[in-house]
């Protein structure tokens, strides 16, 4: 099978030769200390610039991936036309939304809208893009992708790892965010209202480009920590459930071929029935250590509605040893495995405390024992 054929097969789930691979995906990169160390024991020598900045993951490098037999390669929302973010002297960055950033780029310091009025944020200036960005390099990249090689094709997430309710606290602090959404809940769906708006006008954008040529769309929200949901059901049903709608509902209205991809951290599993009634296909990371997210009771419950893409545990399995590795791919492949239905991955970027022999292990192994029938693991049980 070729690597798009056995992505789509298992999309509609269905055994294909063996479980799809991903890495490069929202959420699954590799940070950078670990990129350089799998790119030398690869024997990779020469170096590329970063895709993007201010992450602690910052590069996509297809040689890695086609060094590890991944199925996909991604696509993401650039151009010389985006608005600039801006870098003070002490190293914090301001954004086009008016958020500052901290100089390791991975949290914001001030919140633009914490402690405004109605009337402040009624008037505040939403990024929405003006005119149209040159995406013509894009629409190329897609074009060639989708021409010369067999990859499933994956456009990532315009928000990047985050989502309608991150941009949302991002604005107005998570604290004052929740307290809008249950005391002043004029305020709290006009601001969701406006981050949905300036979402939808970037996708109109972005799939005008690459909609044609993609298999698999990307969006994102953490909901969950790891010992229970960030936000009640019912605050989410009341007002975040509605807005991912309708952004999935114009998602689908553009590319009525790609399915539907969401990445959602932590103790979900109260939500995934939502999930799958705003259309999600695909659900990201499924993480195994969360509570009640046990993989087997979750293919159990969910395996014939929806996709899992995921499931490596990067917090023991991945820091620990061959066998740990080894054992970890054995037990996704029988949870998730039997039927299809499953991408597997790490459920988050492989981290720094990972050996770079386990990375490629990693691959290596999940090659070898995810061949269906899964012979090595039809008689095993847990």
């Amino acid at each position: 099978m070729t690597h798009r054929e056995r992505v789509l097969r298992t999309l509609e789930h269905a055994e294909p030769d063996r479980v799809p691979l991903d890495l490069g995906s929202v959420g699954s990169l590799i940070v950078d200390p670990l990129y350089f160390e799998v790119k030398k024991l690869l024997g990779i020598h020469e170096d590329i610039a970063p895709y993007r900045s201010g992450s602690t993951a910052n590069y996509y490098d297809e040689r890695i991936l086609e060094a590890l037999d991944v199925d996909f390669r991604h696509l993401w929302l650039t151009s010389a036309d985006k608005p600039k973010a801006k870098r003070n002297p002490d190293g914090t960055v301001r954004d086009e939304w008016g958020i500052l950033w901290s100089s390791e780029g991975s949290y914001p310091v001030h919140f633009p809208l914490k402690g405004a009025t109605e009337n402040d944020i009624a008037s505040f200036n939403w990024p929405l893009p003006e005119g149209r960005w040159d995406l013509t390099g894009l629409k190329e990249r897609a074009e060639r992708l989708s021409r010369d090689t067999d990859y499933a094709l994956v456009a990532k997430a315009v928000f990047g790892g985050g989502g309608i309710l991150e941009r949302c606290y991002y604005l107005r602090s998570i604290e004052e965010l929740l307290v809008d959404m249950r005391l002043r809940e004029q305020i709290a769906r006009f601001i969701i209202d406006r981050v949905v708006e300036v979402e939808i006008a970037l996708w109109d954008m972005y799939l005008d480009a690459v909609g044609p040529y993609i298999h698999v769309v990307q969006r994102a929200s953490d909901l969950g920590t790891q010992a229970s949901l960030l936000l009640s059901p019912e605050l989410y049903r009341a007002f975040l459930k509605p807005a991912e709608e309708r952004v999935f509902h114009f998602i689908k209205g553009k590319a009525p071929q790609a399915k539907l991809w969401f990445h959602s951290c932590g103790a979900v599993s109260e939500l995934i029935e939502d999930f799958i009634d705003i259309g999600v296909e695909i659900l990201n990371p499924v993480q195994p250590l969360a509570a009640g997210m046990d993989s087997f009771q979750l293919k159990k419950r969910f395996g014939t509605r929806i996709c899992f893409h995921g499931g490596i545990d990067i917090q023991r399995a991945m820091p620990g040893t061959l066998e740990d590795v080894r054992r970890e791919v054995n037990t996704r492949l029988r949870a998730f495995g039997p039927g299809g239905g499953y991408i597997l991955a790490p459920v988050n970027h492989l981290q720094a405390d990972t050996p770079a022999e386990n990375v490629l292990a990693l691959y290596r192994y999940a090659r070898e024992a995810g061949r269906y029938p899964l012979p090595s693991l039809t008689n095993s049980s847990r």
